[in-house]
């Protein structure tokens, strides 16, 4: 009766392994399943060129700022599709102007040694914030539609003229050469980053000390480069140069002297796109980037644009 039994339900097993295998596949469905996320697009954006900021040694009028809103005192920040009062005069009803801001940095260290005075060459920095369209006159104030914004706007903010920006001309990202054979033939350097930013990668937006009165063009490429030499490393960055180097079973450990590292080639980090130029600064997008991109990193325009 057991064998029976044992029997029994081996055939069992074999016909629900036989029934499994025999099983259609499950037919799809055909429904299609939503993300959030979203491939960016590489070539910059109507965002990247108007939000990118940009640094300056000319001056810019102050006549113009942004005195109010319809919700004054309760309401201080100001977005699209919102409206506001403008101070000073001279506007025209009609008119489009840009709005930005004169920025200071809240930190007080420098990301490199000299980077203050670096930045002061470079020029003041000012963030975009947005444009807005003058509706009508009132006395001396104007009141405006904000009609695009990259992040909010407040009491004191400047308006400007609005300006167009150069189309760029954006080339699709192919290899990166890691060692480049030789520097380009101009050599600047990182001073600042978007919001302050020391460490940037993709899509950030960063401040060169070269500008239009050194040849620099909108739509040119820059290459991030990053060498050995210990002089112009940071003080935490070289700090390996003064660790032991070599294994213990070594009869003679190898050395790395500062003629050493300033002989090895240096390389490529990242790529980025020229926005927009003033005299004398430039501001860059990051396209494309194989480390982290600092502020202080030296940068070399591309020889094949």
């Amino acid at each position: 009766m057991k064998k029976i039994s044992v029997a029994l339900l081996a055939l069992l097993a074999v016909a629900a392994v036989a029934q499994e295998q025999a099983a259609p596949a499950p037919q799809a469905s055909g429904q299609k399943f939503s993300t959030n996320l979203v491939q960016r697009d590489e070539a910059p954006s109507y965002s990247d060129l108007y939000c990118a900021g940009f640094m300056t040694t000319e001056a810019i009028s102050k006549t113009n700022t942004i005195s109010g809103g319809i919700n004054t005192p309760d309401e201080t920040q100001f977005a699209r599709g919102t409206m506001v009062f403008v101070g000073g005069g001279g506007l025209q009803e009609g008119s489009e102007y840009s709005v930005i801001r004169e920025l200071k940095d809240p930190n007080h260290f420098e990301a490199f040694n000299g980077q203050h005075a670096a930045q002061a060459a470079a020029g003041q920095p000012y963030a975009e914030l947005g444009r807005l369209k003058v509706v009508a006159i009132r006395g001396s104030q104007a009141v405006a539609q904000v009609e695009f914004s990259c992040q909010n706007m407040t009491l004191g903010d400047i308006v400007v003229p609005f300006r167009e920006h150069a189309p760029v001309s954006y080339r699709k990202s192919g290899s990166i050469e890691r060692f480049p054979a030789g520097p380009g033939h101009l050599n600047a350097r990182i001073v600042m980053g978007q919001e302050f930013d020391t460490e940037l990668g993709q899509g950030r937006k960063v401040y060169l000390d070269a500008g239009s009165g050194k040849g620099v063009k909108v739509g040119d490429y820059f290459r991030a480069v990053r060498g050995y030499d210990p002089a112009k490393l940071q003080g935490v960055d070289n700090l390996s140069y003064h660790a032991p180097v070599g294994e213990d079973t070594q009869q003679t450990p190898g050395t790395v002297t500062p003629e050493t590292a300033k002989s090895l080639p240096v390389r490529n980090i990242g790529e980025m796109i020229i926005l927009s130029v003033t005299q004398s600064s430039a501001t860059a997008m990051i396209t494309n980037t194989l480390e982290d991109i600092r502020v202080g990193d030296w940068v070399e325009m591309e020889e094949n644009q």
